[in-house]
């Protein structure tokens, strides 16, 4: 069961941001470009972020940073993944604007290269669980005896992996979908802030987007950690439902601040 739902999971989180990105070009009239800016930027901070965070990780575990206390290290972990996910990310989108796409100043285009951005990260997300599946069906399940030039040490972890991965319930895999829907309304309102930003030459504008970012990052993991993924999966939607308020309320403002062509 759980096989078949990572396996339906991993085809949504692919297909709706692909179908999304079609019919949103279609509807706004908007370059197919815009997309791909989008996706260049998410690809972009990930290329960044990722190997700032290894760094602190290998920093940490050597010694060579200050171990934080035990008693705040779920805390610290949080705020270091939220932080650098809200100032990689939109930062990225600020870059794009100003040199990737500078003549892209109108709210169609700010969503536009949102769904790029968010719809990459799903994609990517997707291709992983995928792959993670496929490993874990390759490795079948580990006998109660290493294989020939297997250490006990590596069978072992790769028992507790394999139970550890088949034990998830079989529902979690949608939620993860259903995340990445909730999400892109996020990239797409973000992307209308950080375009206010770059039309308006106002960094406050940048600096809210990074804060939200960091906030909305935060509340989901601490959610997670804490509560568990349907709770997770709830306050994800409700800032969902936040970004979509924003999203359109930034329309009149989005436009009139608008000095450039799609």
């Amino acid at each position: 069961m759980l096989a078949a739902t990572i396996s339906a999971a991993v085809a949504l989180m692919i297909a709706f941001p692909i179908g999304f990105a079609w019919l949103l070009v279609r509807r706004l009239a908007t370059p197919a470009s815009l997309l791909l800016a989008g996706a260049v930027a998410f690809l972009a901070s990930q290329a960044l972020r990722l190997p700032l965070l290894q760094a602190l990780t290998a920093g940490f575990a050597s010694g060579d940073l200050p171990t934080p206390d035990p008693a705040y290290l779920l805390a610290f972990n949080i705020a270091i993944l939220a932080l650098t996910a809200g100032l990689f990310e939109e930062s990225a989108r600020y870059l794009a604007y100003r040199h990737l796409i500078p003549r892209a100043r109108s709210w169609n285009a700010a969503v536009t290269f949102g769904a790029g951005h968010g719809g990459m990260e799903a994609i990517v997300l997707g291709a992983l669980m995928g792959m993670e599946l496929a490993g874990m069906l390759a490795l079948g399940t580990p006998g109660s005896a290493p294989l020939p030039g297997q250490s006990a040490e590596e069978h072992a972890r790769l028992a507790e992996q394999a139970a550890r991965y088949w034990a998830t319930p079989w529902y979690v895999p949608l939620l993860g979908a259903l995340e990445r829907v909730f999400a892109l309304c996020f990239h797409l309102a973000m992307a209308v802030v950080v375009l206010v930003a770059v039309a308006r030459r106002n960094l406050m504008w940048l600096i809210a987007a990074i804060a939200a970012h960091a906030a909305a990052n935060a509340a989901g993991i601490a959610a997670l950690a804490l509560y568990g993924p349907v709770a997770a999966e709830i306050v994800v939607g409700l800032i969902a439902a936040l970004s979509l308020y924003v999203l359109f309320s930034l329309r009149t403002s989005a436009q009139k601040v608008s000095s450039g062509a799609d």
